[in-house]
């Protein structure tokens, strides 16, 4: 498909619908070459280009820092959907170019160097997706994260894990690529 393609314009207002729509949790357009494919936001106008240095130049260094308060303002502002009480741990990084797309709910907590990546340009396709971040769920430090998946209520991403797809509620994600195993449930008495 080159860049004179009319069904790049196409896919492009589909993506813009995308991001605007709540009802589809992924997207995808065939592309032929990843350049000029009319999705990024750097390819679009003055303005639009400006919105997102400023906003990655605004991101990339809060999300560095070890106060977590800071981090929350900028990343809200950004667009990212985040509840209250969550924790965001120090050089946490979270997609520049499509931030709308991230939802953290309640008391959900990001460790160290995890990354929530919200767009792939595969080989043949571009594929973004909604990332929700549940409810009192973990994401373990140096972790990623990829478009389109759904991190459930109380599930927890171990560290390094690679997750391309949804860890239902109360379960863990392991290894890469993830897999999704049960643990039993501690109570305070169980300590050993």
């Amino acid at each position: 498909m080159s860049s004179d393609d009319p069904r790049r314009g196409e896919g492009v207002e589909r993506f813009r619908q995308f991001r605007r729509s709540r009802a589809e949790r992924t997207f995808a357009w065939p592309i032929c070459h990843r350049s000029k494919t009319g999705f990024c936001p750097c390819e679009g106008t003055v303005l639009e280009r400006l919105r997102l240095y400023a906003r990655g130049t605004l991101m990339e260094p809060a999300l560095r820092l070890p106060f977590n308060r800071p981090k929350i303002r900028v990343l809200r502002w950004a667009g990212v959907e985040i509840g209250r009480n969550c924790y965001i741990s120090a050089n946490v990084w979270i997609d520049p170019l499509f931030p709308e797309l991230v939802s953290i709910k309640d008391f959900a907590v990001i460790g160290a160097g995890a990354r929530i990546v919200t767009h792939v340009f595969d080989r043949d396709r571009f594929v973004a997706g909604r990332i929700t971040i549940g409810e009192a769920a973990i994401v373990g430090g140096f972790s990623i994260v990829g478009p389109g998946v759904e991190i459930g209520r109380e599930a927890t991403v171990a560290v390094g894990a690679v997750v391309g797809r949804d860890v239902p509620p109360g379960r863990t994600a392991i290894g890469n690529p993830a897999r999704i195993i049960t643990t039993p449930k501690h109570t305070a008495g169980d300590a050993q």
